[in-house]
């Protein structure tokens, strides 16, 4: 058994390599922002959509990456939706993610947590933003380590801001708020976005533009 750890290092079809052949699209996929289980279904659906051709990848972000003919790509999204699959949108948007709160066992932030979603998610900006909610105090998915991070505590979030997230220069965010009432964290977030939108220059890394930014007075 110890062998298959290291049996092949190198997988035999990836995006790069597929495209080369043919004309592919990637999809990332996840069975939601909370939900972090994959029922059988799921998984036969993917591997239906993939095809033999295709290929399958695990990402740091939580989500499976499908590479797919690109012809076949509308018919694969409404395949994967109709088994209740979320399939994550590209490009320079806001795209948010959540610990599985204890696979379901402390939820008290949970409407926060869609509420925060339903206003922020898929909004443009200069460059992609990862906007990370934790749900207790252990912060066990790291939102510190992400472009806004928000960590659930008491009926309030603490806020952070600006982590570096890799590279030899990674550090986590800022502590930006503390214990800010859930009512509110949906327009501070909003009053975050806005501020990137507004003084941020031609596709700046959030966490460049808050550390060159963070002491301008309007981050009161």
């Amino acid at each position: 058994m110890k062998q298959q750890a290291f049996a092949k290092n190198k997988p035999d079809a990836t995006f790069a390599t597929l495209s080369k052949e043919g004309d592919y699209t990637r999809l990332a996929v996840n069975p939601g922002i909370i939900n972090k289980h994959y029922t059988p279904q799921q998984f036969a659906t993917i591997a239906t959509v993939i095809g033999e051709q295709g290929a399958i990848k695990y990402s740091a972000s939580y989500a499976l990456l499908l590479t797919v003919p690109t012809a076949c790509v509308e018919a694969a999204i409404q395949a994967l939706e109709a088994v209740g699959l979320m399939v994550v949108k590209s490009g320079p948007i806001v795209a948010m993610r959540a610990c599985d709160f204890c696979d379901g066992e402390k939820m008290e932030a949970a409407l926060a947590t869609q509420l925060i979603y339903e206003s922020v998610a898929d909004t443009q900006v200069p460059r992609r933003v990862a906007l990370n909610v934790n749900g207790c105090a252990s912060a066990c998915y790291n939102p510190t380590y992400d472009d806004i991070g928000l960590v659930y505590q008491h009926n309030s979030f603490d806020i952070y801001l600006g982590a570096v997230p890799m590279g030899k220069d990674a550090q986590p965010g800022e502590l930006f708020a503390k214990k800010v009432p859930v009512a509110l964290v949906p327009s501070v977030v909003q009053a975050i976005l806005t501020n990137y939108n507004k003084y941020a220059r031609a596709s700046e890394a959030f966490h460049r533009f808050y550390k060159r930014t963070k002491h301008e007075d309007f981050w009161r």
